[in-house]
């Protein structure tokens, strides 16, 4: 499992130990294309925070661990875990985004 890997068996939003963690599908699984169940749709999150995710629906969007149905390529949105913002690939590697203010600045 790529996912848990990826996160080392901890949960991705706040890096708490998830060894019987959970797959969640930041965009539904209901739209089926190559993204579905790709390691960029997916991250591993304990139960507490998938629970999270599904209740606060608006703060897990903003925070990508919610992707909008309409978004074709979900690793194109960053996710905030517990450890920076990500860019989640297809091969179940991740790229550090940087965030960028208004003026260009860091």
């Amino acid at each position: 499992m790529l996912v848990m890997t990826r996160e080392m068996g901890r949960c991705l939003r706040c890096g708490g130990p998830a060894p019987r963690g959970q797959w969640h599908h930041r965009r539904g699984r209901s739209v089926r294309d190559d993204h579905t169940h790709c390691t960029c749709n997916g991250v591993w999150l304990c139960a507490t925070c998938h629970s999270w995710a599904h209740a606060h629906p608006f703060d897990a969007r903003g925070t990508g661990f919610i992707v909008p149905r309409h978004v074709s390529d979900p690793g194109s949105i960053p996710v905030e875990a517990h450890y920076g913002s990500l860019l989640l690939e297809c091969d179940g590697k991740f790229n550090y985004h940087e965030i960028h203010s208004v003026n260009g600045e860091q």
